[in-house]
């Protein structure tokens, strides 16, 4: 890694950390320059403010996530498990980086087009290792069904749904931390009810 990838990561790292713990409105760009004594100049010379930094940290995070979570199901030994775990998984990020999370809570839907571009990745992701465990349970007899993609679909409209449905009860755009482990609770349970319909041949 050359030095001026090493110094960037550096930043992003100390970062992290200071978004993770304080949020992004209550993070400075002097105490994260203090954090790794950086002169704040350094900083800037690599990211021009410090909403290009956020964002240049959430992608460094969701790039370890996603690298976890393939890790985590490549290990799973049914493909049920998989998707089980990889919910499970989602749900302890969410709660390990809440306060990250925060300037998105905030901004409402009007995310900036780096970030929103961000999510949108992260969302493809997961689309694509549920209709890959989907194809896969199906080729293994572990399911039974036609069309696997439109299933996929199908599932990740009606996780949608059920956080619609928590959030527009409490009119709320993002939710809170108890939303979230309640939305994770009917994730669990719309899961199991749903992955083990497809297990019954019709």
């Amino acid at each position: 890694m050359e030095n001026q990838d090493k110094k960037r990561l550096l930043i992003i790292n100390a970062a992290l950390k200071r978004f993770a713990h304080y949020g992004l409105a209550k993070t400075t760009m002097t105490e994260i320059a203090k954090d790794i004594a950086f002169s704040k100049a350094l900083l800037y010379y690599y990211f021009p403010d410090k909403l290009s930094l956020y964002v240049s940290v959430i992608e460094h995070l969701m790039h370890a996530i996603s690298k976890d979570i393939l890790k985590s199901v490549e290990k799973a030994e049914t493909c049920t498990e998989a998707i089980l775990t990889l919910l499970q998984k989602r749900q302890a990020y969410i709660q390990k980086y809440y306060n990250l999370m925060e300037y998105a809570k905030n901004a409402g839907p009007e995310l900036p087009e780096g970030l929103q571009e961000k999510f949108n990745i992260a969302r493809a992701f997961e689309l694509k290792i549920i209709s890959g465990l989907l194809i896969k349970g199906t080729e293994n007899h572990e399911f039974y069904l036609d069309d696997p993609i439109i299933t996929t679909e199908i599932f990740i409209e009606a996780l949608a749904g059920l956080h619609f449905n928590i959030l527009n009860k409490d009119r709320n755009i993002f939710p809170g931390k108890d939303q979230f482990k309640m939305i994770f609770i009917k994730e669990q349970k719309f899961a199991n009810i749903f992955l083990s319909g497809l297990k019954n041949k019709i």
